[in-house]
């Protein structure tokens, strides 16, 4: 399940991936339609910035917008910068030295396949996919 935060950081990007023509669009206007607290969309945002997926534009028509085009930003993006849990299945799959049985498990050559499977759709999957557009 991923985190709160994972969740509003895709609501984001995902309103802005929408409204990409418009260039900036200001935070309180995201919070509002996507129902994201001001403060958390502010500290997500910021998060999002420093990461170079979104950018700012500052002045009375500024607001944030995407650094990338749409089909350039994946899930995988976001909530490897969000939620890192909400992408691997075992703590084996993320640190072998977390289990003394990881060389022994008969499962953890299959949890590896399964994570690499799942990170690859994570990866495939663009916001302009979410859209249903190509580009």
């Amino acid at each position: 399940m991923i985190t709160r935060e994972a969740d509003y950081a895709i609501r984001t990007v995902l309103y802005l991936a929408q409204h990409a023509e418009r260039g900036a669009v200001a935070t309180n206007e995201i919070s509002e339609k996507m129902q994201i607290p001001y403060r958390f969309l502010r500290k997500i945002s910021h998060h999002l910035v420093e990461a170079g997926i979104l950018a700012t534009h500052r002045g009375k028509q500024g607001g944030i917008f995407l650094a990338r085009k749409p089909d350039e930003i994946s899930l995988f993006d976001i909530l490897k910068l969000f939620d890192q849990r909400a992408i691997n299945l075992n703590i084996c799959c993320q640190d072998l030295s977390a289990c003394d049985r990881s060389n022994l498990c008969p499962v953890h050559e299959r949890l590896e396949l399964l994570q690499s499977r799942l990170r690859a759709e994570f990866d495939a999957c663009s916001f302009a996919d979410l859209l249903g557009n190509d580009k």
